[in-house]
């Protein structure tokens, strides 16, 4: 990067609400340079928004696209190396970038994700659900509908063993969270090499442990990337080995979990309970069966919170933008081809 950049167009394709101070602090970054609020939303994007999607590709699209030169998204349309010539950054908005591959970015593009971003709301999210599963709140309210009084107790997270498959920013402040809480953490790094340990985990452990360290958690939580060393990473052999009653979280992508396997667990009490934030199929059709099966607690992938997000966001964005602009490496680089 030495020359001056950009020259070409940012295009915010992220997000679809009208923030014009949002875009204020773009311009600020890079006065002169054009700024174009241009919403994209395709079929990943619609586990978030399942109404109009910003997918048309007019003629007024194709012109901007064609200036493009950064682009701040959470989807891109198929075929970007004709689209967008001078593209050179893509920042995603998510941790997950490999729906990105489907849009054949050429090889000169760099691509930065927000890794971190939504660690905090998502941690928060895992342990409320991890509580209400213990704590059985879910059966406690629906005796209340009854007006039924029936004692009905939960069970400790204090001395629990979690599991953290996955130990980024989000599996990170997920292990903050449960060791406040009195839970023993036990992780698995993929990058893991012998005599390996982490400030984060009580244990640490690589992927060729991961059956073993299963067995030995009252909950497993995911946060790894989708790569295709991660697809069905939870097939029936995983979940065989977790402990009988252990909860399985899933708050990666759906690609990672055998879902029949899961199923077949949850139906025969080997699990005690799943939780799962992401599905492969996103949205999950009404007739699927996961919708019915025992002991499953399913949300619509948003376990991340709007509240602060975009400011954080373009905390990230502004300062990769100050970075390119300067000829600086940027945060969070990336590497699609190599599964990153």
């Amino acid at each position: 990067m030495g020359e001056a950049r950009p020259t070409g167009t940012i295009v915010i394709g992220y997000p679809w609400q009208d923030r014009e101070d949002l875009l204020e602090r773009v311009r600020s970054v890079v006065p002169g340079v054009e700024v174009v609020a241009m919403p994209y939303v395709g079929k990943f994007g619609q586990h978030v928004r399942d109404k109009q999607r910003f997918d048309e590709l007019t003629d007024e699209r194709r012109a901007v696209w064609a200036r493009a030169e950064v682009v701040i998204a959470l989807d891109l349309p198929a075929g970007m190396a004709e689209l967008a010539p001078d593209l050179r950054w893509v920042q995603a908005i998510g941790a997950g970038i490999e729906h990105l591959g489907a849009a054949g970015l050429g090889d000169d593009v760099v691509l930065t994700n927000a890794v971190g971003v939504a660690a905090v709301p998502i941690a928060e999210f895992v342990v409320a659900r991890l509580l209400a599963v213990w704590k059985r709140v879910a059966e406690l309210d629906e005796l209340q509908r009854k007006h039924e009084w029936k004692a009905t107790f939960g069970r400790l997270f204090d001395g629990s063993a979690v599991g953290l498959v996955g130990l980024g920013a989000i599996g990170g402040a997920v292990a903050v969270r449960v060791r406040a809480l009195g839970a023993r953490t036990l992780g698995i790094r993929r990058s893991y090499q012998p005599g390996d340990t982490s400030p984060l985990c009580d244990e640490l452990s690589g992927t060729s442990d991961l059956h073993a360290v299963l067995g030995r958690c009252d909950a497993v939580v995911v946060s790894a990337p989708a790569t295709a060393e991660t697809e069905n990473m939870f097939d029936a052999t995983a979940f065989a080995a977790m402990r009988p009653g252990a909860v399985f979280c899933n708050v990666a992508r759906g690609s990672l979990v055998d879902e029949a396997a899961l199923i077949d667990s949850l139906e025969r009490a080997h699990l005690g309970a799943a939780i799962l934030d992401v599905t492969r199929a996103e949205p999950l059709p009404p007739d699927d069966p996961l919708w019915d099966a025992p002991n499953i607690y399913i949300s619509p992938h948003s376990a991340a919170s709007q509240d602060r997000y975009l400011e954080t966001l373009f905390d990230l964005f502004t300062e990769n933008l100050d970075r390119y602009a300067r000829g600086v490496e940027l945060r969070n680089l990336v590497d699609l081809r190599a599964g990153y």
